[in-house]
């Protein structure tokens, strides 16, 4: 398993892995190439080629201090096999590299799974905005981890309190 930039050729895998979870946001291949191009996007992809191919994605924008992780995805049969953890670390590992002091993202309310991952990495709740997915008016929750100015282990950032972001 290896992570490594998008490639415009990684576009119909994410949109395959997209597809199969209709309940995430559903971007256009272009968009993930507009994103690279942006100062501060961010687009990952997890590649194994004994298990045919792209894992998992994650898209994410830089704009000065702060982060927002745009839009993560496993392949279904993939998932709950380190490959989310993988993209988050290597996300967290290239935004402290920055002068990126604070990450965010909305989850939905109902995804424990998501919930549960980013709880793991240090992220706590810091907004709620309600019927925030246009398919089904389902709230997202607002999550954020603060960055410390000293990653003591890359990829690894400690866990602030959830005051921090209020």
């Amino acid at each position: 398993m290896v992570v490594r930039d998008f490639r415009p050729d990684d576009a119909p895998a994410i949109l395959e892995i997209q597809r199969a979870a209709p309940e995430m946001a559903q971007w256009q291949a272009a968009d993930y190439g507009n994103l690279v191009l942006k100062p501060g996007g961010i687009v990952l992809v997890v590649e194994s080629t004994a298990a045919g191919g792209v894992l998992g994605f994650l898209a994410a924008q830089a704009l000065g201090e702060e982060a927002e992780i745009q839009n993560l995805a496993v392949r279904q049969d993939h998932r709950r096999r380190g490959v989310a953890r993988a993209l988050l670390h290597e996300v967290h590992h290239r935004l402290a590299a920055q002068p990126v002091g604070r990450i965010f993202l909305e989850v939905r309310v109902s995804n424990l799974p998501a919930r549960n991952l980013y709880a793991a990495f240090g992220y706590s709740e810091c907004g709620l905005r309600k019927r925030y997915y246009a398919i089904d008016g389902e709230d997202a929750l607002v999550l954020g981890l603060r960055l410390s100015a000293v990653d003591p282990e890359p990829g690894r950032p400690r866990r602030e309190s959830e005051a921090d972001f209020r």
